[in-house]
């Protein structure tokens, strides 16, 4: 199977803080995680950001709550604004590989600039992987429209 890496970068018209908040704060990941038609109940959220601390939760389909995702991660390197890095799995999904997510928080002159870098995917997965996540920034663009 070929396997590869996800790497994308999206800027948002938000401080680094705001944006590091979106990822580890409960309420924050609950409103925005998961591509259009999936979302996240906050029940379902634990973060703990610190290395050995985790981060779980469950993507269902709004369409149909019985379709869900969870998200199993536990934290390798934390840097407060700058960057989280977390392992999943292993995941049937994957053949039982353990996914790595990094994501890194840049400042820019308007905002901040986020880069993911997620990975090893198996070849197919990664542009629908691209695109949930690009649909993600959509909602996460709406929370910060309307808490900013």
């Amino acid at each position: 199977m070929d396997m590869g890496q996800l790497v994308l970068e999206h800027e948002f018209a938000v401080p680094r803080p705001a944006l590091w908040a979106a990822f580890i704060e409960p309420e924050i990941l609950a409103e925005w995680f998961g591509p259009e038609g999936w979302g996240v109940h906050l029940d379902t959220v634990t973060i703990d950001p610190r290395v050995g601390g985790v981060q779980e939760f469950v993507m269902h389909s709004l369409e149909d709550p019985t379709q869900t995702s969870p998200v199993k991660a536990k934290f390798t390197e934390v840097r407060e604004h700058e960057l989280l890095v977390g392992q999943d799995g292993p995941h049937e999904m994957t053949l039982s590989l353990v996914i790595e997510l990094r994501v890194e928080l840049f400042d820019r002159p308007n905002g901040s600039l986020l880069k993911i870098t997620q990975g090893p995917l198996p070849a197919e997965v990664i542009e629908p992987a691209r695109a949930g996540w690009e649909s993600s920034f959509t909602k996460l663009e709406k929370v910060f429209a309307d808490f900013m």
